[in-house]
């Protein structure tokens, strides 16, 4: 009786298991996708092209160093320093050859296109420069020069009454240029006596200076030369005639 009462409570037990499977076969797994979504990747921008970048000119070093008027046109000197007299110019657009320098580089000796034959002074702080100038000669000071010698007679013509008496005294009327400081030795000197004595003058800078002296002629009728004679920094003179008529 025991053994049937287990048989019947082993069906009972199979029978509800079978109730709580799935129809149809065995039980699945039920696998759960999620959809993967692409992420946009973030398409790069457009990197802007370089732009065209000129060039450097390429600016030849001229051979012979050269200057040039840094704002204005400027003077070129007989010698450097402004106490020189201006014998040029050095004008804006155009270029000169540095031929030297003095010895602190504030003067460039130059040669312009204007009068290349007479090289001549531009001060440095008036002027642009280019090319090597380390290697320039340092050029000596100019030496300064009587350039202008003139005479005049006054009066240049004596006719004295009846020729009796004596002529009227000549004044001689000289002027002296130079071009820069200097000393200047000069004396007048007639055909009749010679020289009439020695006379210094002292220039600080480029000028012209008058000179004068009183002169008696002899009384003698005819023509005489009279001359304003330079004997230093160099020789120049100037002559002139005067005339003593005795109808």
């Amino acid at each position: 009786m025991r053994n049937r009462s287990s048989i019947a409570s082993l069906v009972m037990l199979f029978a509800l298991l079978a109730c709580n499977m799935p129809a149809g076969g065995p039980a699945v797994a039920t696998e759960t996708f999620t959809p993967i979504v692409p992420i946009a990747s973030p398409i790069p921008s457009a990197t802007p092209l370089p732009s065209e970048t000129a060039l450097p000119t390429a600016t030849a070093t001229p051979t012979i160093p050269i200057a040039w008027p840094s704002d204005k046109g400027v003077n070129c000197r007989f010698g450097y320093g402004t106490e020189w007299e201006t014998i040029g110019a050095l004008l804006v657009g155009q270029t000169a050859t540095i031929q030297g320098k003095n010895s602190d580089s504030s003067w460039w000796y130059v040669v312009t296109q204007n009068d290349p034959g007479t090289p001549c002074w531009v001060a440095s702080s008036v002027t642009l420069t280019a090319g090597n100038l380390a290697n320039l000669p340092i050029i000596p000071q100019s030496i300064a020069q009587v350039t202008q010698v003139t005479l005049k007679l006054d009066p240049k013509d004596d006719t004295p009454p009846g020729c009796f008496g004596p002529p009227s005294p000549i004044e001689f009327k000289g002027s002296i240029h130079v071009n820069g400081p200097a000393d200047v030795k000069w004396h007048f000197e007639t055909e009749e006596d010679g020289s009439m004595g020695n006379h210094d003058l002292h220039f600080d800078f480029a000028d012209t200076k008058s000179v004068d002296a009183d002169y008696n002629p002899p009384f003698e009728d005819g023509s005489r030369w009279v001359r304003l004679v330079i004997t230093q920094p160099n020789s120049k003179s100037a002559e002139q005639s005067y005339k003593i008529d005795c109808p």
